[in-house]
């Protein structure tokens, strides 16, 4: 028997499968990846992925992960969760979860781990979530509607999510994904609007917080490497240098001799 609710970890070797029920997959811990219709995006902490009932689907983990799945027949025994289950799982879809709704699934997954058995907590908890993420998913669409000026896009959504995943690679598409438009549309007005491709504004902010790190901390150089997505201390040490025209190393000891 399909549980409703379940934390798992997924295997790095990719599969692939169907099935006759709707799921809801959230990040928790560590990188997984889906690949629904040719499109695949990383599911993260702070990332979901819905997928309706029949929706062929390649998944995968890298290294140690742990996710949150929810399975829900697409004829749901409660009348009153039936509209919402229906709204949600229209369409295959991946979601960025804002920071309280990532606070409500991080909790739900703690007790489910500590209760794997447990089928009342598994249905409190898979209700629990189809009403905080249609809530969340409605105020996105709304608020996306009464900020957005037409042609222009949010920067304070694409800034939020940017910060959020800043230690690893950020797609266009998911970018694009938070705006409502396609990956062509986005770079275009993106470009048009900040004077910079989305992937110059992202080395930006990767090196905006490198150059805070190096200032206000003693953190070693190849853990702020690590902390704003740079794949090794060399390659922050050539961006760095590129950019600001001093190295890492240098800059760091420079800042301290002026802050006495």
């Amino acid at each position: 028997m399909v549980k409703q609710a379940e934390v798992i970890s997924l295997p790095e070797s990719a599969d692939h499968h169907d099935h006759h029920h709707h799921q809801l997959v959230f990040g928790l811990e560590g990188a997984t990846a889906f690949d629904v219709s040719g499109h695949t995006r990383p599911v993260g902490s702070g990332m979901g992925c819905l997928l309706p009932c029949e929706t062929d689907h390649a998944f995968w983990g890298v290294g140690d992960n742990s996710i949150i799945v929810v399975n829900l027949e697409p004829v749901h025994s409660d009348p009153q969760l039936q509209p919402r289950i229906d709204a949600l799982f229209e369409k295959s879809r991946f979601v960025h979860c804002n920071s309280d709704l990532q606070v409500l699934i991080a909790a739900l997954s703690r007790e489910m781990q500590k209760n794997p058995d447990d089928c009342i907590l598994q249905s409190a908890c898979s209700n629990a979530i189809i009403c905080a993420l249609q809530r969340h998913l409605d105020q996105q669409l709304s608020e996306f509607a009464r900020v957005r000026t037409p042609g222009k896009i949010n920067l304070d959504v694409i800034d939020n999510y940017i910060d959020l995943h800043i230690d690893r690679k950020i797609r266009v598409s998911e970018l694009a994904g938070l705006v409502f438009l396609s990956s062509s549309q986005f770079f275009d007005r993106f470009r048009q609007q900040t004077g910079l491709t989305p992937q110059h504004y992202i080395l930006n902010k990767r090196l905006k917080g490198a150059k805070d790190a190096l200032q206000n901390s003693d953190t070693p150089l190849i853990d702020i490497a690590a902390s704003f997505g740079f794949t090794n201390q060399s390659a922050l040490t050539r961006a760095f240098t590129q950019y600001l025209n001093i190295s890492p190393a240098r800059f760091r000891k420079a800042s301290k001799l002026v802050g006495g």
